[in-house]
């Protein structure tokens, strides 16, 4: 999953929309350990526009990481968080209908 931002963003709003949203989903304590770790791999107080994050999930353990920092990904294992990241993107609420609209024309894309 990309996330680019098209404008700039304080990491705190970031990291509380994708906790708040992933509540329902993996529960209250592992959605604030989600947002805590989003919050320390941004590593900034905003990220400006034109900002990537890069999430890829294999089985339980999540890897996150940015092109304006240019880190290493961070990672984070939570039972039922790489299904519930993506479904909160992708699924039938998305939080962001543009971020959705862009998978699937990228998806699109690839045929």
């Amino acid at each position: 999953l990309l996330l680019r931002f098209r404008r700039e963003v304080a990491s705190s709003d970031i990291a509380e929309a994708l906790g708040e949203a992933l509540v329902d989903k993996v529960g209250e304590k592992s959605s604030n350990e989600f947002s805590s770790f989003m919050l320390d791999m941004v590593g900034s107080e905003k990220l400006k526009v034109g900002a990537d994050i890069f999430i890829t999930c294999k089985g339980e353990k999540l890897w996150a990481s940015l092109t304006e920092g240019k880190k290493d990904a961070s990672t984070i294992s939570i039972k039922g968080l790489c299904p519930a990241v993506f479904a909160v993107y992708l699924g039938h609420k998305p939080v962001s209908p543009q971020a959705k609209e862009g998978f699937e024309k990228g998806f699109a894309e690839l045929e």
